[in-house]
């Protein structure tokens, strides 16, 4: 199932329900104006917790509005975030510990030229073996944020990757879980 609510102003919500049992909840729009809602037992992967984002690549200094994008992302989304990362090109956030559901929120800043990729992958365990599973998608146009919600039912580790945005592009990335 899958509903979406244009809220105008490019910003929209939208709800999706897998035949799994697992909903995800998907809020967008432009950074600064808009900010997303935060309502909202497998072994562990061996990188619990991880935080970290790409360095900087290319010779140009970011502009004021960019930067400017980046502490506003800081402002209202790292202060109640259990994880919080910002760097270039590409960022990934994972729960440190299994979860029943959690909000990422990525942002690609504005001087980008590519969109990137938001995903959300649940760590999955079948008798001995254990991989990351790839739930949700989307794409973030540069000088927007995007903020999926993911519900896992059984309890499971989280991890959100934002990548592709460029090296020369500013990105940040939140979890709340």
């Amino acid at each position: 199932m899958r509903t979406t609510m244009d809220l105008g102003d490019e910003h929209s919500v939208q709800i999706l329900e897998f035949a799994s049992g697992i909903r995800a909840i998907v809020e967008g729009g432009r950074a600064i104006d808009q900010a997303p809602s935060l309502e909202g037992k497998a072994d562990a992967p061996p990188e619990a917790g991880t935080q970290s984002a790409g360095e900087r690549t290319g010779t140009e200094e970011p502009t004021l509005r960019t930067t400017d994008e980046q502490t506003w992302f800081r402002e209202n989304f790292c202060n109640a975030a259990q994880a919080c990362v910002q760097g270039w090109d590409w960022a990934v956030v994972q729960s440190g510990r299994a979860v029943g559901s959690g909000v990422g929120i990525g942002l690609v800043g504005s001087e980008g030229t590519s969109n990137a990729t938001l995903a959300v992958d649940l760590w999955e365990c079948s008798g001995t073996d254990c991989y990351w599973v790839e739930n949700w998608r989307g794409l973030i146009v540069p000088g927007h944020w995007v903020s999926a919600t993911t519900t896992a039912p059984d309890h499971k580790y989280l991890r959100w990757r934002l990548d592709g945005a460029g090296g020369g592009t500013q990105v940040s990335l939140a979890a709340k879980y």
